[in-house]
């Protein structure tokens, strides 16, 4: 009995931690991480800001938290078949596409949204949202992009390319039409034409590849 009650109470405080941290992403997002207080967030929560120290001993600590997730599920942008680059040669160029398929994916979930929404009013700011920017968004999808590509050149997947060239064309390409879709869907507006314009991209990008 006494085993079970501990398996309640540790799931009550897993669903608690899990609250906290939903609501303190719809207040960073809304307000602002300096304009929010703890007690805003335990009451949006509906417990007593005391309870909240329990579980995060600082906002720092919950905005670390919520970079860490972004920062996790970044990671899935990248397609199954890309993380053993030893086995290049089986990848066509339609990863590329099978890649942005997925980050759009992963854009498209509200927590992100929100997240992205936090990272983009904080990075000026923040060192640690600034680096999200600049490693996570930008300078490791370039570096992947440019490995695979290299690899794919060495073992005749594709044309003769520069992969360093090839690699910005996609990346800081496909990153800017990502930031519109991204404050597009922020302001509730009509995210299609940009979707299309992504869709355009690709097509364009995939065929530059395609051995002729």
């Amino acid at each position: 009995m006494a085993e079970n009650k501990g398996n309640i109470n540790k799931l009550e405080e897993k669903t608690t931690k899990e609250r906290i941290f939903e609501s303190a992403i719809n207040l960073f997002a809304q307000k602002g991480f300096d304009a929010t207080s703890m007690r805003e967030i335990a009451e949006a929560v509906g417990i007593k800001k005391a309870s909240l120290y329990s579980h995060y001993k600082s906002k720092n600590e919950i905005m670390d938290n919520i970079f860490e997730y972004f920062k996790k599920e970044l990671m899935k942008m990248r397609p199954p078949e890309a993380q053993n680059l030893d086995k290049i040669d089986k990848i066509t160029p339609e990863i590329f596409r099978q890649r942005a398929d997925l980050t759009l994916g992963i854009f498209k979930n509200p927590v992100i949204e929100k997240i992205f929404r936090i990272i983009s009013s904080e990075q000026f700011r923040d060192k640690r949202a600034r680096m999200i920017v600049l490693e996570c968004l930008i300078h490791e999808p370039y570096s992947f992009s440019r490995a695979v590509l290299e690899i794919m050149v060495k073992k005749g997947v594709i044309n003769e390319i520069d992969p360093d060239v090839k690699a910005m064309e996609f990346q800081y390409s496909i990153y800017t039409l990502f930031m519109e879709y991204l404050l597009l869907k922020s302001g509730n507006s009509d995210t299609g034409k940009i979707e299309e314009m992504i869709e355009k991209h690709l097509d364009y990008f995939v065929n530059s590849l395609e051995k002729k």
